[in-house]
């Protein structure tokens, strides 16, 4: 058993990334879902939807929550759910959720270390005409 992923985003971008970590690492190891959150979306609704999922996650082991950007829609509404032993990362990107799926078999607290250190190792600059 493992911890469980639940992936809120805008649009569809949650399932691109998803879809591209898990032709790179070769499959999905552990138990991953995804919301899209609809720029015109009635938030009532999602949030239910949202809490529907997360009652049909396994998540004894701990749900990480990641959501695209801090302060907005789709992390909103993962702060307002209640969800004991639980964590959100704000900021998703291909870097941090390639870590979440190799880093599954951690505990929670520490996958949520690893997804905030591999969201952030992820980013870099290259100057090329100095």
């Amino acid at each position: 058993m493992s911890v469980s992923v639940l992936i809120i985003t805008h649009d569809h971008i949650g399932q691109a990334i998803l879809d591209t970590a898990i032709k790179i690492i070769g499959s999905c190891p552990m138990q991953i879902r995804t919301v899209s959150v609809e720029m015109d979306c009635d938030h009532k609704n999602k949030l239910a939807e949202i809490t529907s999922i997360i009652s049909e996650l396994d998540s004894d082991d701990g749900l990480l929550l990641l959501t695209d950007l801090y302060g907005a829609t789709p992390s909103n509404i993962a702060t307002s759910i209640n969800i004991e032993n639980s964590i959100i990362v704000a900021g998703l990107n291909l870097p941090m959720l390639i870590r979440v799926m190799n880093y599954h078999t951690l505990p929670l607290y520490e996958l949520g270390d690893k997804a905030t250190g591999g969201g952030k190792d992820g980013i870099l600059t290259y100057y090329t005409d100095i």
